[in-house]
């Protein structure tokens, strides 16, 4: 059996076998993807959590860390472009993200085509190399 390890200053909202969700004590939800082939409803899933976890504690911002995250396919690009960012705005304020960006160059490119489409939003979207930058940033903003 694997174990989950989280930071003391954090707590697990969410998991299935795409990503863990967390609480984090500074204000932000994390979301830590696993290094598995991306399917579209357990994908949703994770971000449908996640606007839950806005929606519900107030927070504007989200680290989600791509490390092992594996490419967004073509359809779930333009879902989250179309649909899941406009609502996170809209019904939670989601202002600020911070992208620790994937090892796999398909992968970062996929973000990217996402991140283009929401250029005339009221979001900022910054890319980092690891994590420990990533959480600085959203401290900071």
């Amino acid at each position: 059996m694997a174990y989950l390890l989280y930071p003391t200053n954090a707590s697990l909202y969410f998991h299935n076998e795409l990503a863990s969700v967390l609480e984090h004590a500074d204000g932000y939800a994390r979301i830590d993807w696993s290094p598995v082939p991306l399917q579209s409803g357990a994908l949703r899933a994770v971000y449908e959590q996640v606007l839950r976890l806005l929606s519900s504690s107030g927070f504007t911002k989200i680290l989600s860390d791509h490390q092992l995250r594996t490419p967004l396919l073509p359809a779930d690009q333009l879902w989250l472009s179309q649909e899941w960012v406009p609502r996170a705005i809209a019904e939670a304020g989601y202002r600020h993200g911070a992208v620790v960006e994937a090892h796999d160059l398909l992968s970062r490119s996929s973000v990217v085509r996402v991140v283009q489409q929401l250029d005339r939003l009221p979001l900022t979207i910054r890319y980092f190399e690891d994590a420990q930058l990533a959480a600085a940033w959203l401290r900071c903003s």
